[in-house]
């Protein structure tokens, strides 16, 4: 017989679904104050007292157990005088049902999150940090039949992988819900301190939008392009009527990527992206990419190393425009080089064309600043003042430019625009 004592838990109406085991994919998002992870854990460590089940807290880094929800478990346990759960500096453990709590960061342990079996439920803390890889890594690897994937997040940018997997696209078995700090303030939760650090982002309304109301980090007025032109290119439906043309960036450095993109009219239809190949390696993917038709236009990036690609291609019979970015532009008037002036015309043909949805072009293309030079004239951020700022190369927004970047005169395709 059961002689746990019986104790009053306040649980809100609006988390009741984490008790439903029909769905497969649970996700609660929003800001901050909703009681989210707090909700999340409660209801763990309930469906933890009535049957044996294995519990994976998650996040993309974890780097010590203090990164992790432990402590959010053992509070609650602690607070409500859940004595049946044996709580240790690395586990929690119920002594009567079994149930255990397992901690660790996905980015670092691939091969230990894929050889774990029997998971019950996973869930993801902070995962609008979550990669497209660990999604891929993560989901299938919590297959146990009747196995549930739980996901809490604050949105970061509009296209979070999480975001767009589980919310966006909304797979079959998929509960998602948006809460944010009214939740618990109707319940009379909401402490004091949270009320007046709202108050006092209050008077930011982008910091306010993003910290308290779940919406996505707000873009910066120098950004060459607006992140809403972004996502209605990629929303948009277009003919592929028209000539195919590809536009090619080739690394640099070692972690940097190379990327070919792929266009039919204004419809980008194909995109690659490889790391650390060699020169006629490059070579050899590209021309599988043109599918070996050598008339497809190919828009080398032929700044730097990019140039060895440009003549190995041509050397093939390949029909290669080079585009040295740092250049002279067309309208040296209103620009100081060739790239400043190709951002600026992609700006002016955002509203016309189709684009693949993906996180790191919605990225790239929207956080690319820029500045006035003492001639007047708009000139695009240096790529490393722009990897300064915390990104990294933006190998996919300068192929994508080169896609559809069209000089004003293209008849000597062979011409380097020096």
């Amino acid at each position: 017989m059961d002689q746990r004592p019986t104790v009053k838990i306040q649980f809100l109406n609006e988390f009741r679904e984490l008790f439903n085991e029909s769905w497969r994919n649970i996700v609660f998002y929003g800001g901050r104050g909703s009681g989210k992870t707090r909700h999340i854990g409660l209801a763990l460590v309930l469906r933890g007292r009535t049957k044996r089940l294995r519990i994976l807290a998650t996040r993309e880094i974890q780097n010590t157990l203090a990164d992790s929800v432990h402590k959010v478990l053992k509070d609650i346990i602690e607070q409500y005088g859940f004595t049946d759960y044996e709580v240790t500096d690395k586990t929690i453990r119920n002594r009567i049902t079994g149930t255990e709590f397992l901690f660790a960061g996905l980015r670092h342990n691939v091969n230990e999150i894929k050889s774990m079996e029997g998971i019950d439920i996973a869930w993801v803390e902070e995962a609008q940090s979550i990669s497209e890889d660990s999604l891929k890594v993560l989901a299938p690897t919590i297959r146990k039949t009747g196995s549930q994937l739980i996901f809490s997040y604050n949105r970061l940018n509009e296209l979070d992988p999480v975001h767009v997997r589980y919310v966006i696209k909304n797979p079959a078995k998929t509960y998602a819900r948006k809460v944010n700090f009214d939740v618990l303030e109707r319940a009379g939760l909401l402490p004091e301190a949270l009320k007046l650090e709202r108050d006092e982002d209050a008077k930011d309304p982008a910091l306010y939008a993003h910290v308290w109301l779940g919406e996505p980090v707000s873009q910066e007025d120098t950004a060459i392009i607006g992140r809403l032109a972004i996502l209605e290119a990629m929303k948009r439906k277009v003919d592929d009527d028209g000539a195919i043309e590809i536009g090619a960036d080739i690394a640099r450095m070692g972690n940097d990527r190379t990327v070919f993109k792929k266009r039919k009219g204004l419809r980008l239809i194909e995109t690659r992206s490889y790391t650390k190949l060699r020169t006629t390696e490059v070579c050899d993917k590209l021309e599988a990419f043109a599918g070996y038709d050598k008339k497809t236009l190919i828009k080398v990036d032929d700044t730097g190393v990019g140039g060895g690609v440009t003549d190995e291609m041509m050397k093939r019979g390949y029909n290669v425009l080079a585009i040295n970015f740092g250049a002279k532009p067309m309208d040296s008037d209103k620009y100081p080089n060739l790239i400043s002036e190709a951002w600026f015309y992609m700006a002016t043909i955002m509203p016309t064309i189709q684009l693949d949805m993906k996180d790191d072009v919605l990225m790239e293309l929207s956080n690319r600043h820029w500045k006035m030079d003492t001639k007047g004239r708009r000139g695009v951020e240096s790529k490393d003042d722009y990897k300064k700022r915390g990104f990294r190369s933006p190998d996919e927004a300068d192929a994508t430019i080169l896609c559809f970047y069209t000089p004003h005169s293209t008849s000597e395709f062979r011409l380097r625009i020096i």
